[in-house]
């Protein structure tokens, strides 16, 4: 399963990478074939909803924390090379650059965008 890090890089600036967290694997689950990744560890859950004209200037997120896309489409950017990435519904994305310069996160669509926050 896809799942995107942004972390703090060495020069202190807010990077993309990808995140194997969430490999999946077949097993049978009473008695039916599913895909399951391993585990995480989770320490609380909040539910965010953000208008279509939300925007985060530069922030750092509070704690490392899963952001899971239900509804509408976000955009993180960062500064450098990376620029920005978009995330729309069924994304994970793990904000863990804690330190730095930070990302902005800013809705792109109309009506609401509707996330789970899983803090690890």
């Amino acid at each position: 399963m896809d799942c995107i890090e942004i972390y703090t890089s060495l020069d202190g600036h807010s990077k993309f990478r990808p995140l194997s967290a969430f490999e999946a694997n077949p097993v049978l689950f009473n008695g039916v074939a599913v895909t399951l990744s391993s585990p995480q560890p989770c320490e609380s859950v909040l539910v965010h909803e953000f208008d279509g004209d939300y925007f985060l200037g530069w922030h750092n997120p509070p704690s490392r924390q899963y952001v899971v896309m239900l509804e509408g489409e976000l955009e993180i950017a960062v500064q450098g090379g990376d620029a920005a990435q978009r995330f729309p519904v069924g994304a994970i994305f793990l904000a863990g650059d804690l330190h730095g310069t930070g990302h902005t996160t800013r809705a792109l669509r109309s009506g609401r965008a509707l996330v789970i926050n899983l803090r690890g």
